[in-house]
């Protein structure tokens, strides 16, 4: 009995360890129907394997890591592991192409070039009568004047960038991509300037006499923002959905 009673706990002990360095583990997001080069070099082997094992990728030879996965349904995701020469080294979210699917914006004041990788990515345009929920593509600072929220992708021609008194409260954020942007103050004005290691910048106005309610936000992305990045595109989704809470 006490040796059972020890198997038992000297197995917990194993299955609790392999858990916890499971979490210390990478995470990475990856695309489904596109070719991608993961940042792992392989010695001998490496191979993706879902979550219930299957393989859904893999090379028995060393090199670098290049694999391009069957698209998956538009709006899904699946989880995987990547194992290289036997030794797990990521977990790994894998996303369909369109991973803004579902979601939508008015795009009639978006530059060309940005409404159309958008559109790649999934994301709808929006011809319904702007709203406090509402999600409009900018091409300058001046577009953003109707309520809800604004995303403006700068050029680097865009700064320094002034904010408008209307723009009450200021957040700054670095997400996983380094960025450029930061805010510039001095006794007459405040500047958003293409420097710093901001990701983007969130711009808000408290409309008065609404107990301090926003009434509309601006969200400034870095000009080295890249829509071929994968966490990019999750960024916006998530910045997306957020406002519609």
């Amino acid at each position: 009995m006490a040796n059972r009673i020890l198997r038992r706990l000297l197995f917990g002990l194993l299955v609790a360890q392999l858990l916890a360095a499971a979490e210390t583990l990478p995470r990475l997001n990856i695309w489904s129907g596109r070719e991608q080069v993961l940042h792992f070099q392989a010695r001998e082997s490496w191979v993706l394997l879902a979550e219930h094992g299957r393989q859904l990728s893999g090379q028995p030879r060393a090199g670098k890591i290049s694999l391009t996965l069957p698209p998956l349904v538009i709006g899904s995701t699946e989880t995987a592991r990547l194992l290289v020469d036997g030794q797990e080294v990521a977990r790994v979210t894998i996303w369909s192409a369109q991973i803004l699917a579902g979601l939508a914006a008015v795009l009639t004041g978006a530059n060309g070039a940005v409404a159309t990788a958008l559109q790649q990515n999934g994301l709808l345009p929006d011809q319904r009568e702007q709203t406090k929920n509402s999600i409009s593509i900018v091409s300058s600072t001046e577009q953003a004047t109707p309520p809800g929220l604004s995303l403006l992708f700068a050029d680097r021609r865009d700064f320094p960038m002034q904010i408008a008194p209307i723009w009450t409260d200021f957040s700054f954020h670095r997400a996983k991509n380094p960025g450029c942007l930061s805010v510039l103050y001095n006794e007459k004005e405040q500047l958003i300037d293409c420097q710093g290691d901001l990701s983007h910048i969130v711009l808000s106005e408290k409309k008065p006499g609404q107990d301090g309610k926003i009434h509309r936000r601006l969200v400034v992305f870095t000009p080295d923002f890249a829509f071929q990045d994968i966490e990019n595109i999750i960024l916006l989704k998530t910045i997306i959905k957020e406002h519609g809470l």
